[in-house]
């Protein structure tokens, strides 16, 4: 039989596989030169499922990140984040960015922050690591602090330990070592 019939024949049992495979129907097939995905459907928090089980995903999104931070001293965050997520059978990974405000209502500070992080996980196990640029303002004082973290997370829930390198010690109700716990809530996915 020549090569072309096999490769027909090869094809159109993969294809029926996949439209029979998750017992839905599936609107297109993408292929690229790696792997093949088959997309079925965004749902309304745009998660695409990739070729596999049920819990292979991707997500790429617009999320709110709300945080609480501190040891000695607390202050609340919130901010806006870029990401992409990818969801496999045994587990995924993450990374993106995020714009966010630090806020500690007993010394009154405020702190614009930029974050770039990224995550994976396998089961229900993951770790996380990231770097935060912080600009800390007081009534007269200000300080650039540069915060490494490294910590356990599971897809979107992040708990960190960060140690703060600080240019100038002229702030007082800032904390040298950090715990942050923070969620990543989609709020705008696209495809």
């Amino acid at each position: 039989m020549p090569k072309i019939v096999q490769k027909y024949y090869l094809t159109m049992i993969a294809v029926i596989t996949c439209y029979t495979s998750n017992g839905q129907n599936v609107p297109y097939i993408e292929a690229d030169s790696t792997r093949m995905y088959n997309v079925i459907e965004k749902d309304a928090k745009g998660l695409h499922r990739l070729q596999g089980g049920p819990f292979s995903m991707s997500e790429r999104s617009i999320g709110l990140v709300p945080e609480i931070q501190g040891t000695k001293n607390l202050f609340f965050g919130l901010g806006l984040s870029r990401a992409n997520f990818y969801y496999g059978e045994g587990g995924g990974n993450g990374f993106g960015t995020t714009l966010s405000v630090e806020y500690n209502p007993f010394c009154k500070i405020i702190a614009p922050k930029l974050n770039v992080w990224a995550n994976g996980h396998i089961f229900f196990l993951g770790g996380n690591i990231g770097l935060n640029g912080i600009y800390y303002i007081t009534q007269d004082k200000s300080n650039f602090v540069l915060r490494p973290e490294i910590g356990l997370g599971f897809i979107k829930v992040f708990l960190n330990y960060g140690y703060q390198l600080f240019l100038d010690n002229n702030i007082a109700g800032l904390n040298k070592h950090t715990l942050t716990l923070s969620y990543y809530h989609t709020i705008y996915p696209s495809k």
